[in-house]
């Protein structure tokens, strides 16, 4: 069995397929074609929401996609958010395809954290599975930062030379490049290939922490009284209570709720003698347009927190959630480049899952123009 194509649209999702036979297809365990036929559409489905398909016809094959979003709908924030990623996954194969983003030529491929090659079409084809062993793929991309319309003039203003230089350069330790990373948890094949589907009950709670590595940070501003800093100390860690901000979101089947902390900031003398300790206000720590549906728990997360002792820019970070009953998540967000950033996830009483971490690049990163991170992590139910 092999399958031909998938197209999207807002509302609706089709797939094609040859050398079947007769077909029986099951979308969350329920049977939604039953023929001989070689193609298949699912009409009424809700924009920008993820839908998994068991086909079963010469083989088993499971086919998970999304359904599109019209361009004005989009957030421009987060690229990462609505760009349709499909998965096939069959006894031997595992299959991905992505839309293309914009201004990336090629991506790398890490499989369970080993590089697995890279390709320059939007699409990766791992015939080396095995049925009962777990997979998580990761695609990555680099591209310089993309300017802003307001940037976009007829005459090329200083900023747009640099990035036309860094078109030739795509290194990622450069300011001015943006890094993309989507993270594929497959799990094990052999639970996708059957007709049963465990919805899991909606009970999460995600903790997305910022926090400086160093223990003393150097104050640029050698005039200023304070010349240092203390951080947090500390390398990667979801229950370590040293950080700069912490916001954990609690979710279930019908509420969203936030708790927020923001860690104090120290500043001390050049004889590291305490000058001044005060804790930044969290009130643009905030959890908006949360909606919940049959579909789906969804919401998102807006942070923008500064240093109160001296003028510097904010950490500033934005995070989607979408949480389904048939146990698929799908979370995507974007990050200044520092300083340390982590972000976890944990289901009933289980343990702590690390969906993101990324290390400083250095706090200059904080300021614009400099490129942010855009990262996605979702599983396949």
């Amino acid at each position: 069995m092999k399958l031909t194509s998938v197209s999207q649209t807002p509302g609706q999702i089709s797939f094609s397929w040859t050398d079947a036979g007769p077909v029986r297809i099951l979308k969350d365990g329920k049977e939604v074609y039953n023929g001989s036929g070689d193609s298949f559409t699912d009409t009424g489905l809700e924009p920008g929401t993820i839908y998994s398909y068991v086909v079963k016809g010469g083989e088993t094959m499971k086919i998970q996609t999304a359904t599109a979003v019209e361009r004005e709908e989009k957030n421009q924030d987060i690229p990462l958010q609505e760009l349709i990623v499909t998965t096939v996954i069959q006894k031997q194969q595992i299959s991905m395809a992505w839309e293309p983003i914009r201004g990336v030529e090629q991506y790398e491929i890490y499989r369970n954290g080993e590089y697995a090659g890279t390709v320059t079409e939007p699409g990766f084809h791992d015939k080396t599975v095995k049925p009962d062993e777990d997979y998580i793929y990761q695609i990555k991309g680099i591209r310089p930062l993309e300017l802003g319309s307001e940037e976009k003039t007829e005459k090329p203003s200083p900023l747009a030379k640099v990035i036309d230089l860094l078109k030739s350069k795509k290194d990622e330790d450069d300011m001015l490049v943006e890094t993309f990373l989507i993270d594929k948890d497959i799990g094990r094949l052999a639970d996708h290939l059957n007709d049963d589907v465990l919805p899991r009950a909606l009970d999460y709670v995600l903790r997305y922490t910022t926090f400086l590595e160093s223990e003393w940070v150097e104050n640029p501003n050698v005039l200023s009284e304070m010349r240092y800093f203390t951080g947090d100390g500390r390398s990667f860690d979801p229950e370590s209570n040293r950080y700069r901000t912490r916001a954990e979101v609690k979710i279930n089947s019908n509420e969203v709720s936030l708790t927020r902390d923001v860690g104090a900031s120290e500043g001390y003398s050049i004889d590291k003698e305490l000058v001044k300790r005060e804790a930044a206000s969290d009130k643009d720590i905030l959890v908006k347009n949360v909606q919940t549906d049959k579909e789906k728990v969804s919401f998102l997360l807006d942070h923008s927190v500064g240093n109160p002792l001296v003028s510097s820019p904010d950490i500033v970070y934005e995070v989607y959630g979408a949480f389904y009953p048939n146990g698929l998540i799908d979370i995507s967000g974007e990050h200044d480049e520092a300083p340390h950033h982590e972000i976890y996830l944990k289901h009933a009483e289980g343990p702590w899952k690390p969906l993101h971490r990324s290390k400083t690049r250095g706090l200059e990163r904080l300021a614009p123009p400099t490129a942010n991170r855009f990262w996605r992590y979702s599983n396949v139910n």
